[in-house]
């Protein structure tokens, strides 16, 4: 880890005061900031098993993809739906992991993919949701970063996929690895399905490629702005987050990292909705609100809600394009990550979100805030 990448003093002290908060934020810091190197290796060291499995998606004439998993693996399920159906002409379709277990899907047939995804691979309700796949006729592909004996998303599909990131702390480098080898996946089978052509296959491609080294580059220059938000943000339980698109997904995200970081409850919301059945009225004066818009077509409605926002007096905290001018003339914290194709940008949306849960975690410990407890 390069030197502009050590650990700040805050996390160091606030690591130190045992059971302050339910995830290790040490670990989570660490695993965030070295998730550039690990996506570079999983992006290389998997993709020959990436295009044996787009193969045998077009082999078989595969019309959708059932996406299934619980907390973060269903958001990074989420996350992904723009780029199979962009990239890839295939129907995506996340569902959590116990609904699926539960009540099944008829969508689960000859012409369907279910990727089902662990990256602990721990007993819970995924297996279930993994046993009632495995006996559709659908194509099954497992997912989980944890190599051990009887795994059973690794050893009991017919093909899995071991990413080979860890989760010491919060879910953060499993969750985006998982969603940049998907995103992959789905441009290999597009190019390799004739539904994308070579030239957009290569620059999607390039701009995969060229994601973590301006991951790294994202995660050292914001420190300072995502501190002083999290200045704010610590000093409120209820934090409001909206996208769209792939954003909401980044949103949700984000809901469950305020959980298992700082104890906090994250409100997500897409952008229409916050606009409809007036949600929007329930913000008032102060309140944080993370806006998740990078450039794409949801981005207006995003920057509708902003404006909103501003009238209310809400506090603010936008992770947008490096070059955009509207959202940030208005918010009080502007993170800019680089612009990328829509489909890509949870890539570089997702990581300064995780990190800002963290900063809200050291500074919810710095202000003597007690663990709560559990009833």
């Amino acid at each position: 880890m390069s030197k502009s990448l050590d650990m700040p003093k805050s996390i160091m002290e606030a690591a130190g005061k045992e059971g302050a908060v339910w995830m290790p934020i040490e670990d989570s810091w660490r695993e965030i900031h070295d998730t550039p190197v690990v996506l570079k290796s999983a992006f290389k060291r998997q993709k020959g098993l990436l295009e044996t499995i787009a193969l045998e998606l077009k082999e078989r004439d595969v019309k959708r993809i059932l996406l299934l998993g619980s907390g973060d693996s269903w958001f990074a399920s989420m996350a992904v739906c723009l780029a199979f159906e962009r990239y890839a002409g295939l129907q995506a379709i996340p569902i959590q992991a116990y609904e699926y277990a539960v009540y099944g899907s008829p969508l689960s047939d000859v012409s369907s993919a279910v990727v089902v995804i662990s990256s602990s691979g721990r007993p819970t309700t995924t297996w279930d949701a993994l046993d009632r796949a495995l006996e559709t006729p659908a194509f099954v592909i497992g997912i989980s970063d944890t190599e051990y004996s009887g795994n059973p998303f690794l050893e009991k599909p017919p093909i899995s996929i071991n990413p080979g990131a860890t989760k010491l702390g919060m879910p953060t480098q499993t969750t985006t690895v998982t969603m940049g080898l998907l995103m992959q996946l789905a441009l290999i089978l597009g190019v390799q399905r004739s539904f994308i052509d070579d030239e957009t296959y290569a620059d999607r491609v390039g701009q995969l490629s060229a994601i973590p080294d301006q991951m790294l580059l994202m995660l050292s220059s914001n420190h300072g702005i995502l501190v002083s938000a999290a200045s704010h943000g610590a000093r409120h339980r209820l934090h409001t987050i909206i996208g769209s698109g792939p954003s909401y997904a980044v949103a949700q995200a984000a809901s469950a990292l305020l959980a298992e970081g700082p104890q906090f409850t994250g409100h997500a919301l897409s952008a229409e909705e916050y606009h409809h059945a007036l949600r929007g009225s329930t913000v008032r004066e102060g309140d944080p609100v993370m806006l998740i818009a990078p450039s794409g077509e949801g981005y207006q409605r995003v920057l509708d809600a902003c404006g909103a926002l501003t009238d209310l007096g809400a506090h603010t905290m936008a992770v947008i394009d490096r070059e955009e001018q509207n959202i940030s003339s208005m918010v009080d914290h502007a993170v800019h990550i680089p612009p990328v194709d829509e489909p890509i940008s949870p890539l570089l949306s997702l990581p300064p979100v995780q990190l800002y849960s963290v900063y809200l975690a050291a500074e919810r410990i710095a202000g003597g805030y007690e663990r709560p407890t559990l009833a």
